[in-house]
């Protein structure tokens, strides 16, 4: 009878004494288990600005967890300006204008929101089906309410009907692109100075580095600044930055390669208390404690340095990304597409591709490529899922 219950036990006690991932858990448990959507709705009644670091621009659900904030009635009534990296600036007044007019058609509607889609940026076309959702979400939003959410895309001035040439493309683009962070920063602060007097709060959407409120510093000593920073130093205690979970990555051996934070230990501990959902400071956490290795920069200590609150919304076997979808590039569109297309490939030097492009049938295939709508999981997934579950194994 002992050995047939040390036979029960043992698997038991093995799974819950994992040392490496015991910290955590016991953190955990202390908590008040607030939905990442309650925390970061909390933040803004301390602090005028919310910074929320995007994950990959394609993961899916990290839209899911936007679209519950923005759709909730506090933010429609109390906070109502969202700024974004994604999107140039000069389509700021059309943009914001258009997702405010209500009762539109909805075959224009579509029209519009694939217009300011293929216009978003100094790519030949933005393949992210995720701004696509969140500008409808944001349409559908103020289209039956009475209170309204500005949109204010303020990334670096950017316009192809300026670009005709490589040449061109090369005068347009590097202009804007050397400063980006400090002209993206620059973009936001101006516009949140001109509205102050209307709502003085606003959720910032940020990508990795660009959400960091400290630069980074390289081994090689090299500093690459971001927008974070700028903003951390305009608005100080103000504002309050938001990282979520998501895997890290890095360059080894000239690939990307993906991990997870901490080893698993982090996604480990939730997965082992069957969260997938909530939201709390970094401040006097062991998260917040940790070394800091979203990314390898040296001017930093843990967690707490680049970030004020962390988020845990959907375990990484829900992270889907998704790019193109329907009519992305329609038959009005293909011209003005492979134009772009060309001309980017011209400056980047890659003849081999401008070369294909006189090709009918590559043709063909990229259109049907971008016109149909793929999902896909981080790139070695496996990987990620054996790193966190070596934990959680007896």
């Amino acid at each position: 009878m002992k050995k047939l219950l040390l036979i029960f036990l043992l698997p038991l006690l093995g799974y819950s004494q994992n040392a490496e991932i015991k910290p955590y858990v016991d953190y955990l448990k202390t908590l008040e288990k607030t939905s990442a959507k309650d925390y970061i709705l909390e933040k803004f009644k301390k602090h005028d600005i919310v910074v929320l670091c995007e994950r990959d621009h394609s993961e899916f659900s990290q839209y899911e967890l936007i679209k519950e904030i923005i759709s909730d009635d506090y933010f429609k009534e109390n906070v109502k300006n969202i700024f974004t990296e994604i999107g140039v600036i000069n389509l700021q007044p059309e943009i914001t204008d258009f997702l405010k007019t209500k009762g539109l058609d909805s075959i224009y509607v579509d029209k519009k929101l694939k217009e300011f889609q293929r216009n978003s940026t100094s790519y030949f076309i933005w393949e992210r089906y995720n701004y696509h959702y969140f500008l409808k979400t944001i349409y559908n939003i103020n289209d039956n309410s009475e209170d309204q959410i500005s949109l204010y895309p303020s990334d670096s001035e950017f316009d192809w009907k300026k670009v005709h040439t490589a040449k061109d493309y090369k005068q347009e683009y590097e202009i804007e692109i050397e400063p980006r962070d400090s002209l993206i920063a620059a973009n936001i602060i101006n516009k949140y100075k001109k509205n102050h007097s209307d709502n003085k709060k606003a959720l910032i959407i940020l990508n990795i580095r660009h959400a960091y409120k400290v630069h980074s510093h390289y081994k090689n000593g090299t500093i690459q600044e971001n927008s974070g920073k700028y903003l951390s130093d305009y608005f100080g205690e103000r504002a309050f930055f938001v990282a979520s979970n998501r895997p890290i990555f890095y360059i080894k051996e000239n690939k990307l390669t993906y991990d997870l934070i901490h080893d698993g230990k982090w996604d480990a501990s939730f997965n082992f208390l069957e969260i997938d959902n909530i939201g709390f400071d970094f401040k006097n956490s062991i998260f917040g404690k940790d070394d800091f290795d979203l990314q390898r920069i040296t001017n930093v200590d843990c967690y707490s340095d680049v970030f004020d609150g962390f988020v845990f919304f959907e375990p990484i076997e829900k992270h889907d990304l998704i790019e193109f979808y329907d009519e992305l590039v329609s038959k009005d569109f293909e011209k003005e597409f492979f134009r772009r297309y060309k001309i980017q490939m011209e400056y980047f030097e890659n003849s081999s591709t401008v070369k294909k492009l006189e090709n009918r049938e590559f043709r063909k295939r990229v259109l049907k490529e971008l016109n149909t709508k793929r999902y896909r999981k981080y790139p070695n997934f496996e990987h990620l899922i054996e790193t966190r579950n070596k934990y959680l194994n007896n």
